[in-house]
């Protein structure tokens, strides 16, 4: 693959795989984090369902970040903001004593995650086309993958031993995060658009990205198609996240090793193996198929926690394991489709404002689809949760297989 390259590019892969490296450790912070609230800061229900929503809820900020980024021709000041403020931030967690103070840390963090999202997604569209893109994408998501799944295992038998420990592990992981993020402002400004640089104002910062936004999903059916069904796709993936840290600790009572392997190690197989494979795949298909093969697949984790609630305690630990052996394939599509797609859609303009919209889109469905799944878990019980969340995938998958069909004949 490397072979196909040219010198800059090379250097270019160099320089994001060294990122990826130091990110990862931050990144394997993200298995941790709903156990680390539920067994070290005894988090309750609605607390695990506002750090379920802080993560899509933040991102609704993107658009603003897309527009500014959208203006901007040298985006190399940008990863030292998220250096700093979605990275670096990590360090306080030395003083976190309680949930909320968790929370609120989360909350910055994540904010600033949303400008490196559209801000990383625009790096592959400069530099590589659509032939090696997603290959490279997937190289760099494996390579996250292997220290995810190291660093995640090793946090989780330190913490079985002190869960007070986790203190420690937010300082390391901030402190990498930061390199990793900061050693990304080398590059030199990309190849410059046509878009010109103007002066902010109010409206340029605050008005324009919404009349943006709505002028983007007018004119570009397929992009606004992509966005719905990603988005009932989403209800289903993020109404559940709340439920599970519950069943897995209260009621199959699994210790923090077992749900670390679980939900660090065994639902990350599938993003080690398969993401170079899967990101070659998604350059040959077009978004819309690729999307609701990955969907199909991924509703069957949920569908698999729903019949575990039928079975007795080991056997339902079994499936668990299970579950996320399947979601650990269905992941490994969705996160391709998920990070650059939307370089699809965007075509020859710049891919910064789709991919802001596409991660803004995560905010609605993460302010509404919690609440949904902790209105279903307390008035219904678990088991209709892990029913209703493969419902919704189900369909969005099927909705991905519309578009495609819609689009092939024309």
């Amino acid at each position: 693959m490397l072979n196909d390259l040219t010198k800059i590019q090379k250097k270019i892969v160099s320089v994001i795989l060294i990122s990826t490296l130091f990110n990862a450790v931050l990144i394997g912070l993200g298995p941790l984090m709903d156990i680390i609230a539920t067994k070290a800061l005894g988090a309750a229900d609605w607390q695990l369902t506002l750090l379920v929503m802080i993560w899509p809820v933040t991102n609704f900020v993107s658009i603003w970040w897309g527009k500014i980024l959208e203006s901007s021709e040298n985006k190399s000041i940008f990863y030292w903001i998220v250096a700093f403020f979605g990275r670096l931030i990590f360090v306080l967690g030395i003083w976190v004593m309680t949930m909320n103070q968790f929370l609120v840390l989360l909350a910055v963090s994540f904010s600033f995650n949303s400008l490196f999202i559209p801000l990383y997604n625009n790096l592959f569209q400069k530099h590589f086309d659509s032939k090696i893109r997603g290959k490279i994408f997937g190289l760099t998501i494996s390579l996250s993958t292997l220290i995810v799944i190291i660093f995640s295992y090793i946090a989780g038998r330190i913490l079985d031993s002190d869960e007070n420990s986790f203190r420690i592990i937010m300082v390391f992981a901030g402190i990498s995060g930061f390199l990793g993020t900061a050693i990304l402002s080398t590059f030199k400004p990309e190849i410059k658009t046509k878009n010109h640089v103007k002066k902010f104002n109010f409206h340029r910062i605050f008005i324009s990205p919404l009349s943006r936004t709505w002028e983007t999903l007018k004119k570009n059916k397929d992009f606004r198609n992509f966005e719905i069904n990603f988005t009932i796709y989403g209800f289903g993936f993020i109404m559940v996240l709340p439920s599970i840290p519950i069943y897995l600790i209260e009621h199959l009572e699994m210790t923090y090793t077992s749900s670390f392997i679980a939900k660090a190690i065994i639902a990350q197989i599938g993003l080690l193996l398969l993401s170079p494979l899967f990101g070659k795949i998604h350059g040959k298909w077009h978004p819309h198929y690729f999307t609701a093969i990955s969907f199909l697949t991924f509703s069957m984790f949920p569908l698999t926690l729903y019949i575990s609630t039928f079975t007795s305690a080991d056997v339902a630990i079994i499936l668990v394991f299970a579950a996320y052996f399947i979601y650990s394939f269905g992941m490994a599509g969705v996160n391709i489709t998920w990070n650059i797609s939307s370089i699809f859609f965007a075509g020859k303009e710049d891919s910064s404002m789709y991919q802001s919209i596409h991660v803004s889109a995560t905010g609605i469905r993460g302010l509404l689809a919690p609440l949904l799944g902790l209105f279903i878990y307390r008035i219904f019980g678990v088991e209709l949760v892990f029913l209703v969340s493969f419902l919704f995938i189900f369909t969005g998958s099927i909705m991905s297989y519309r578009s495609y069909l819609k689009r092939s004949r024309k």
